[in-house]
């Protein structure tokens, strides 16, 4: 900090800890995580602190969010890794190289890690269920995801995104504007004020006006699924869906209640589309199948389960 002021000083001092993530006073910290959270209200602390995980342990979280000199195993701490991201993918790939030379304690990621202590814990799971969610708690939630409302919608197709690193989504939007208008009201191929001026940008309470959302992936893998398709099915909207081989979740989501595209031919796509659209009952008979499959609450609990007890294992080790 040679040749700055006091202020300087104390600007750069705070930009570091904002960039990093530090939890000062606590036993949990964060590096390159998102930085629209507080530590304290991020999922893993919350989760962690409601189950009494971390006592006297300090444990440090590491992420793909930031640079990756910014992961520094800390020593006598519990070192974790995470990712929601897809570490198969070109954006990410050089970051998961350099990851699995690492020696982090455990490694939580939409995928396990072969010869690592790693659990398979994705990231739409923290989205749709609350990180102190009990066995029942969860039963309700999946339920509620199981039969979403999705009477009384008038308007035809939303999209919220921010960028289009593989072009399906630009495909998607001219396919569908084909049928009707789709309203975008991200940043990517702008068209709507209304999620910031109307709804204090609450995606939920936007895309449930809509029959349908487009929520594909960034990038493809069997395994890669995010938010996007749950947050459209929590919404009540027919999810148009790219992405983990057009098979996610195979054990939970019930695929004929989702609408695939392809990067061949969607001519049949866009058919049904365009019936399910036009045609009340059709929409109707879509839209009252169940979005998730019977067995679905068992599987997340095993996964809420299993995940406390990795954190525990090496808290213990």
């Amino acid at each position: 900090m040679i040749n700055m002021n006091i202020t300087e000083q104390y600007n750069l001092l705070i930009q570091r800890v904002y960039d990093y993530r530090y939890n000062f006073g606590k036993n949990i910290k964060y590096y390159n995580f998102w930085k629209e959270e507080k530590p304290e209200e991020i999922w893993f602390s919350r989760f962690i602190n409601s189950r009494n995980l971390a006592q006297k342990k300090k444990i440090c979280f590491f992420s793909v969010l930031g640079k990756k000199n910014n992961i520094r195993l800390k020593n006598n701490r519990i070192n974790i890794f995470f990712s929601g991201e897809n570490m198969y993918s070109d954006r990410f790939i050089s970051y998961r190289s350099f990851c699995e030379k690492q020696h982090f304690d455990l490694y939580i990621d939409f995928n396990t890690y072969a010869n690592k202590n790693s659990i398979r814990f994705p990231l739409w799971l923290m989205f749709m269920f609350e990180p102190e969610a009990t066995y029942n708690d969860i039963k309700a939630r999946v339920g509620q995801l199981r039969y979403p409302t999705f009477e009384n919608k008038q308007r035809f197709c939303s999209l919220v995104a921010s960028h289009d690193f593989n072009g399906i989504r630009g495909k998607m939007f001219e396919a569908l504007s084909s049928v009707d208008k789709v309203v975008s009201a991200g940043i990517f191929r702008n068209n709507s004020d209304e999620l910031h001026s109307d709804y204090e940008n609450n995606k939920h309470d936007f895309i449930k006006q809509f029959k349908f959302n487009i929520c594909p992936e960034n990038s493809n893998h069997h395994l890669y699924v995010t938010e996007k398709i749950f947050q459209a099915i929590d919404a009540g909207c027919i999810p148009i869906y790219w992405g983990g081989d057009n098979n996610p979740e195979y054990n939970i989501l019930n695929k004929d209640a989702i609408m695939f595209w392809n990067e061949n031919d969607n001519t049949e796509l866009i058919k049904t589309i365009t019936k399910i659209n036009t045609d009340r009952q059709a929409y109707n008979n879509f839209a009252k199948q169940p979005r998730l499959l019977n067995g679905a609450e068992d599987i997340v609990i095993e996964m809420f389960i299993s995940l406390e007890k990795a954190i525990r294992d090496v808290i213990k080790n």
